[in-house]
């Protein structure tokens, strides 16, 4: 495997990662051939590789996380033997479903939880990490997501989920090649922003790359995706933003116009107070995710309660 490339894409959901993704695959970068159906979420698609996203979902699960968790993870985790497990299986897959490809991507909303994992694996199969990072404001990424969960898309509850997405590991990232790319901007000039990203992450175009771009920004992006957007100015300005999420969102967005770079010390001293901040929350942290599990619990409880207790008990019901 060695000499190969993996761009992992990393991003909160509901940030455009699916369409990131997709603009890869029109630049040439392989994909995979057996992906997830598309879903109400995503119908155009979701562009994950059906294998490592099975995978995937059982290492989240291994180091104990929830699609909604926003706990910190403990460096322990990392060792356990379920995840050293879905690692071998992973390396299998990568092995069966990606050699002779020079350069590929996976996809999947955990992989920023994920991060040290990943770079781990990628590591020991000696293979080459680059970064394609969607980004999107919090506040359309909130209202997105309200449309598909009204609890997670409560500001203050995808205020937790953002940070614990896009915080903890990023400066992992600063050795690696790493291209920011904001949803906004790619769906109003889709070509120039898979231009920046073939730059960043040195992936050549060609005559067949231009022709499938072309494609990509005619006839898969759609502007009325954008039900909602937000500014920067926006989110500055909002006294009920979170501090650490405006303060990490405002170096994404920065990063995503090229204002600021990777290489930039101000970034990394910036983002290292960024993450003090954030695990000085972490008690708070924990007891959200205790309180989601409590919810869910009860939720359980109540629809399981006829079934427990009986149809022929629950005549309101039954009368329903």
């Amino acid at each position: 495997m060695a000499g190969q490339r993996a761009v992992l894409v990393l991003g909160p959901g509901r940030s455009g990662t699916s369409t990131l993704t997709r603009g890869l695959q029109a630049l040439g970068v392989f994909l995979g051939t057996s992906f997830r159906r598309p879903v109400r979420k995503n119908p155009r698609g979701n562009f994950e590789e059906l294998n490592l996203l099975r995978l995937s979902k059982k290492a989240r699960r291994a180091v104990g996380l929830r699609a909604e968790s926003v706990r910190l993870l403990d460096d322990s985790v990392w060792s356990s033997p379920e995840l050293e497990l879905c690692g071998r299986k992973m390396a299998a897959v990568i092995e069966r479903e990606f050699a002779g490809h020079p350069i590929w991507a996976f996809k999947y909303a955990g992989n920023g939880r994920l991060l040290p994992f990943w770079l781990d694996l990628l590591s020991r199969l000696g293979i080459e990490p680059a970064i394609a990072f969607a980004y999107r404001n919090p506040h359309s990424v909130a209202r997105s997501r309200a449309q598909l969960d009204r609890m997670r898309g409560r500001q203050e509850k995808n205020n937790l989920e953002w940070l614990a997405h896009v915080v903890p590991f990023f400066d992992l990232l600063a050795p690696y090649p790493t291209v920011v790319v904001d949803y906004d901007r790619m769906v109003v000039n889709p070509e120039s922003e898979l231009a920046r990203l073939a730059c960043g992450l040195g992936i050549e175009e060609t005559d067949r790359t231009r022709e499938s771009v072309a494609s990509f920004a005619s006839e898969f992006i759609r502007p009325d995706w954008r039900h909602s957007r937000f500014t920067d100015e926006d989110l500055a300005a909002d006294p009920e933003a979170h501090p650490l999420v405006r303060r990490a969102a405002l170096l994404l967005s920065g990063l995503a116009r090229d204002e600021i770079r990777m290489q930039d010390p101000g970034l990394w001293a910036e983002w290292q107070a960024i993450q003090r901040a954030h695990r000085e929350l972490a008690t708070v942290l924990n007891l959200v995710d205790r309180l989601q599990d409590d919810v869910r619990i009860a939720r359980w409880w109540d629809l399981s309660r006829p079934l427990k207790l009986g149809w022929n008990k629950m005549p309101l019901l039954r009368a329903r």
